[in-house]
């Protein structure tokens, strides 16, 4: 999964387990609408697709392309998130769609790989099944050649980005207890505070540890949600811990912002036999006034040459 990587996009398939008509979709717009919405079409839009968009940060409202016809589970909508874009098409691929485990999801999500499988990773916590396996993998099969894609092939994908996302929060957590440990050895080797502030420094330093446990407890649990809430909470003792922690935060968050680029060191030899140093400054000869015979000769010049 290698090429996975460096792709702009992830199309993976998914089993429905269960469809409500708890949704709309207004006529004029094709936005999708609550159930209680005054007019519009019912659309069946799945525990997939609801529990996809629960775990967008502050989506768009999805925008059906497809909308539903005569058969209510058979749709496509997309829809923005951030610097994402999710397109999602239900597919009723066995026996005429009479059963909700005769429908598959086709989701695809363009964007940066971290938030792509964030979201992946998000969505099987939130769901009570395993959304690669079919109840109907026969047919399941022959729905995904369209996309030049085999139900092993897309299990693999759904894997793959589950375990870029648990990477992902498995080295936040890494980080930050790297630097509960540093704070922890500034404040043993501070021997200039008071016994009330030392105690005071003690107890969010071990709020910090307790926290961090927290955060891999609920890593383990595969609940990204928990494990950002607690290591915030770890961050926020670590500052109250060492002040000069918030000033570390600063620095890496600078860092981080920067333009990607190099930047010139004037003086090297190398490089300034290789680079072309332009100066665009001007002297302040130059912003002088010309004098009346200067003008003359720049008109005199203008006459011959234009003779």
């Amino acid at each position: 999964m290698r090429e996975a990587l460096g792709a702009e996009s992830s199309i993976l398939f998914a089993q429905v387990k269960k469809a409500n008509s708890d949704h709309k979709v207004e006529p004029e717009t094709n936005l999708l609408r609550s159930k209680h919405f005054h007019i519009g079409k019912p659309v069946y839009l799945g525990n997939v697709a609801t529990r996809l968009l629960s775990q967008l940060s502050q989506p768009d409202t999805p925008f059906f392309a497809q909308p539903p016809s005569f058969n209510e589970q058979i749709w496509r909508f997309t829809c923005k998130s951030s610097s994402l874009s999710i397109s999602v098409e239900s597919i009723s691929y066995w026996g005429f769609g009479l059963f909700n485990s005769g429908y598959l999801n086709r989701i695809e999500i363009t964007g940066p790989i971290q938030e792509r499988a964030r979201v992946f990773y998000d969505l099987v916590a939130a769901l009570s099944h395993n959304p690669w396996e079919f109840k109907h993998q026969r047919h399941a099969r022959k729905v995904m050649q369209k996309d030049s894609i085999s139900i092993e092939k897309n299990e693999k994908s759904w894997r793959y980005l589950l375990q870029v996302a648990s990477s992902h929060l498995e080295e936040q957590i890494a980080i930050m207890a790297e630097r509960a440990k540093l704070v922890e050895k500034r404040v043993a080797s501070n021997n200039d505070v008071d016994d009330s502030d030392q105690q005071m420094t003690q107890a969010s330093l071990q709020s910090a540890l307790h926290d961090l446990e927290v955060a891999r407890s609920a890593h383990a649990d595969d609940n990204s949600p928990a494990v950002e809430r607690a290591l915030a909470r770890v961050e926020a003792s670590l500052i109250n811990a060492d002040p000069s922690t918030q000033l570390e935060l600063d620095k890496e968050a600078q860092h981080e912002s920067q333009i990607d680029g190099h930047v010139l060191q004037l003086g090297d030899s190398d490089i300034d036999e290789k680079v072309d140093i332009v100066d665009l400054s001007e002297d302040d000869e130059e912003d002088e006034e010309l004098s009346a015979e200067d003008v003359n000769l720049v008109d005199y010049s203008q006459i011959n040459e234009e003779e």
